[in-house]
C-alpha cells in the first residue's frame, strides 16, 4: 500500500503529471498481465487425423430434396 506522502504529492501534481503516473502504472500492469498469460498458455500440441468412411458416396440433388417442401 502506497505511504501517505506519495499520495500527497500525488494529489499536489498537476492534471498532466497525475495523468503520466496513471499511463505508467498501466504500463507496469499490462507488462505483468502479458506475463501472467504467457506463463500459464499451455504448448501446442499437433494432433493427427484419422479418415474413415461411412460406405459409399452419396450425391444429393438439392432441387430434388426441397421439391417436397414446397418451395
Amino acid at each position: 500500500m502506497p505511504s501517505m506522502e506519495i499520495v500527497r504529492q500525488i494529489r499536489g501534481a498537476s492534471v498532466s503529471e497525475q495523468i503520466e503516473i496513471i499511463e505508467l502504472i498501466f504500463h507496469s500492469l499490462r507488462t505483468k498481465i502479458e506475463t501472467e498469460r504467457k506463463s500459464t498458455r499451455k504448448p501446442f500440441r499437433h494432433f493427427r487425423i484419422r479418415k474413415f468412411s461411412l460406405g459409399e458416396e452419396i450425391h444429393a440433388d438439392r432441387d430434388e430434396m426441397y421439391s417436397g417442401r414446397g418451395l
